[in-house]
Order: C-alpha cells, then sequence, then structure tokens
C-alpha cells in the first residue's frame, strides 16, 4: 500500500518504519523532522527489534506526498485544526484514513473531509519516546486493537484487514466492531496515568507510584471511567484496571505523552483525553468526583480557567 503518516513523532515514525520494513510505500510528513530523516534516515532501538532505515520518503507538505491508499494521522489532537490543511491533498475517491490519536472527536473531526465509512479508529498501547528527531526508542507494548467509526458488517470485516497489515509488520493487532468501546479501554489508562503525571508537573509513572496515595488514586479514577463506558453501553474486560496497575508499575521512568508535552511547553491535549470525554461520563448520569477533582487539578497546571 501507498501509506502517508500525518505527524512524524514518536509514533508515527515507530509504526510507519515498521509498515515501510515490510514492503510498504510509507510517506512521512512532518516540519520538524523532516532534515534530521532526510539526512540520517530514521533509527528505532526497539524491544521487538531495531529498525534502520537510511532511506526516508518525507515531505513538508502533503502535496509533496499526494494521494495515498491509507493515511494514518498520528499528531497530537492539538493540531486537529489543521486537517483541512493536508487531508485534501492526501486522499483520493477511495482512500481511508485511521486516526491514531488519543481521546474522542478526532474521528468527527476528519469526517468533514473523508466519508465516515472510510474512517478507522485505532488504539495503540505503546511506549515510545524520541529522544531526537528521527531516533525512536520503543520501550514496550505496541499493539493496535481497530475499528470502524461507522459500525457496519463492511467496516468490521475491514477493521479486521487492516489488523491483518498490520500483523504483516510484525504489529500485534486485533479487530473490534465499536470503536467507543475500544477507546473506553485505552481511557482506562490515559486518563488517570497520563492525568497524573501532568497534574504532578510532569513526572514518570515510576515516581508516582513512590507518591503516597497516587496509586490508589488511579485506580479510583480508572474505576471511574469504566462506569462511564459501563452507563454509555460498554462494558469493558472485568480485569482490566489490575491488568492497567500491574503493566503501569513496571514501565519505570516512562513519561507519558502529555506530561512530555507539558514538560516541553507544548500544548497539552485536555480536550480530547479529559474534556470531551467528561462530557460523556456527565451525560451518561455517572458519579466521577476523583475524574473530577483531576480535570481541575490539570487545568490549574495547565493555567485554564
Amino acid at each position: 500500500m501507498k501509506i502517508a503518516i500525518l505527524g512524524a513523532g514518536a509514533l508515527g515514525c515507530y509504526y510507519g518504519a515498521r509498515l515501510a520494513e515490510a514492503g510498504h510505500e510509507v510517506c512521512f510528513i512532518g516540519r520538524s523532522v523532516y532534515e534530521p530523516l532526510k539526512t540520517e534516515g530514521l533509527h528505532v532501538e526497539s524491544v521487538h527489534g531495531d529498525i534502520h532505515l537510511p532511506q526516508v520518503n518525507v515531505c513538508r507538505r502533503a502535496e509533496e506526498c499526494g494521494p495515498v491508499d491509507l493515511v494514518i494521522v498520528c499528531w497530537k489532537t492539538t493540531c486537529n485544526d489543521q486537517l483541512g490543511a493536508y487531508l485534501p491533498a492526501l486522499v483520493h475517491e477511495s482512500t481511508e484514513v485511521l486516526t491514531l490519536q488519543n481521546g474522542m472527536g478526532n474521528a468527527e473531526a476528519i469526517s468533514a473531509m473523508v466519508p465516515a465509512k472510510r474512517i478507522y479508529i485505532g488504539l495503540c498501547f505503546v511506549c515510545c519516546m524520541m529522544d531526537e528527531p528521527g531516533k525512536i526508542r520503543h520501550l514496550e507494548g505496541g499493539e493496535i486493537q481497530f475499528a470502524p467509526f461507522i459500525s457496519s458488517a463492511a467496516g468490521s470485516a475491514r477493521a479486521k484487514e487492516l489488523a491483518g497489515l498490520f500483523e504483516q509488520a510484525r504489529i500485534g493487532s486485533s479487530a473490534f466492531d465499536h470503536a467507543e468501546q475500544i477507546q473506553w479501554c485505552k481511557l482506562t489508562w490515559n486518563i488517570p496515568f497520563n492525568g497524573l503525571c501532568v497534574a504532578h508537573g510532569g513526572i514518570s509513572v515510576k515516581k508516582l507510584f513512590t507518591m503516597p496515595g497516587q496509586p490508589e488514586r488511579a485506580e479510583a479514577i480508572m474505576q471511574e471511567v469504566c462506569a462511564a463506558a459501563s452507563a454509555r453501553g460498554y462494558q469493558l474486560p472485568m480485569d482490566i484496571v489490575r491488568h492497567q496497575m500491574e503493566r503501569t508499575r513496571i514501565m519505570g521512568e516512562f513519561v507519558p505523552s502529555s506530561a512530555v508535552d507539558l514538560l516541553r511547553g507544548r500544548p497539552v491535549e485536555y480536550d480530547a483525553i479529559w474534556g470531551s470525554t467528561l462530557e460523556r461520563a456527565r451525560e451518561a448520569g455517572v458519579s466521577v468526583p476523583h475524574w473530577e477533582q483531576l480535570a481541575a487539578d490539570i487545568r490549574e497546571q495547565l493555567g485554564r480557567a
């Protein structure tokens, strides 16, 4: 396939490198990484095997890439106001768009430019960091859950095909019928752990687990996220809280993406991860006091009212 990676950060470079290694024609679109990728290629140090792509097809503008079969949106949700400047040049009459972004509301934004039936959501469970442009460190995970934005038999079948395509690129993948269900699954981690690491000023998960009462606070928030999902009609795996606590406890010095953004003075994805999702919990009539307090703490840290 001809694939465009929209947003060549840690996430986009990791998955793009795997797909390129598998033989797909991958075009990375990103301004800040253009020169390093063009001159030095892409280096991935991974727990699943290192990758070095000495020659990388990288563009600053979507027009330089042109229409592709699949657009994978990997940039932060804070960049979604630029979708209109990039997506039209990348799509033809059958182009599909896969968003690997955090939180909720991203597929809705994309559907203003691409038919909803050609949009898919991918939820990544991965720890990877860009130590410097073009150099990725993959620490843990990497699997992706796929689902169609609009639930249908055809959409579910295509989600399975996309999962198979990623499996061939050595990326653990699975397919589901309902996008919101898998979104809530990832939010059980992102809301408490990404959030608490931001609320405490941009710390690692290792530091969080040394702070009295914070692991218990994370677990309480996670229980509220599960309750919100249930109230909206999506039952999450019974052991998801235990699983998330166990896997996070051993992540070590990993600093979640929003905490990295805070430390580097970049916009934090508050609306997609905490704002819009909290509104859905309220609409469902769920009491989420620990989650509400976390959101308030994050807004205070970000200097938002």
